[in-house]
């Protein structure tokens, strides 16, 4: 890993601008994870192999596409333009929508952080081969595309979909690609602070009768979007990824899991769950 001017290494500035960067809110992990281990264990059930490969072994041409494909579907890469010009959106929403400056303050942390994210996912990238550390690769799930119009939206995008990655990152603790699992750990961690972020703003929202309504009409767009994200329950390749040990559960499993743990946070704001099939285009 490079290092800086005075032999610190790349992650160790980064590490300690975080540590200038805390406040009473921020990191929001900190709270999450004081009260003991937020998220649900995610344990593969089935018998495999015990495969472990780090970045300097040659790779199974199968696993080398599994592992590349879903990186590919991460998209958080420093090659990766389609990944920049999505944290310029996240600075224009904070610049139109936010309602004090603390929150702007919050979301310039998030987009620190999530470049953070981006050099570590760009090294292993590296690892895996030099053109895709610097192809192109524009967010496919139509999450990313849902119009996000005010606060609110802004704040359910943070609460669910960055809760995903942070799932996924959980998932990636026992994966056989040991720079992705060494890594999963600060991902997860990272990812569900910028989850809690969200249901901290949606907090504040809900707080009035105005906002309830309007967030509770927003879940029919964001919670549909947010179970799709996990792919198709049938999905083809799901078994592969097990096998191969990039993944300990399959879709179906993962997105049920993510389900109760928002369905408790959604009722413990006084909202209604929305009914899981509705709205949904991969079940």
């Amino acid at each position: 890993m490079a290092e800086s001017a005075d032999g610190r290494s790349e992650m160790g500035v980064i590490e300690e601008a975080e540590r200038r960067g805390r406040t009473d809110l921020w990191p929001f992990w900190r709270k999450a994870y004081a009260q003991g281990d937020p998220l649900p264990q995610l344990t593969c059930t089935v018998s495999r192999p015990g495969y472990r490969f780090d970045d300097d072994e040659p790779l199974p041409e199968e696993y080398r596409s599994l592992l590349t494909k879903m990186l590919r579907h991460e998209g958080e890469r420093a090659g990766n333009k389609s990944f920049l010009g999505f944290m310029g959106t996240c600075l224009d929403l904070a610049e139109a929508l936010f309602p004090t400056a603390e929150a702007k303050l919050l979301k310039a942390e998030y987009i620190a952080e999530e470049l953070k994210h981006a050099i570590m996912f760009h090294r292993i990238a590296v690892g895996l081969q030099h053109d895709f550390a610097l192809r192109d690769v524009p967010y496919a799930h139509y999450t990313f595309h849902l119009p996000r119009e005010s606060w609110a939206d802004d704040a359910l995008f943070h609460f669910l979909v960055d809760l995903n990655g942070a799932f996924h990152a959980r998932d990636w603790r026992e994966s056989s690609y040991v720079p992705l699992a060494k890594m999963s750990a600060t991902v997860e961690r990272d990812e569900l602070g910028h989850s809690e972020m969200g249901y901290h703003f949606l907090r504040e929202i809900v707080s009035e009768r105005k906002g309830q309504a309007l967030v509770q009409c927003l879940l029919a767009k964001w919670y549909p979007a947010a179970l799709d994200m996990f792919g198709r329950s049938d999905s083809t390749n799901a078994p592969r990824f097990i096998h191969w040990g990039l993944k300990s559960v399959g879709n179906a499993e993962i997105r049920q899991a993510y389900k109760g743990y928002v369905d408790r946070k959604l009722e413990a704001l006084g909202l209604d769950v929305p009914d899981e099939r509705a709205n949904r285009r991969f079940l």
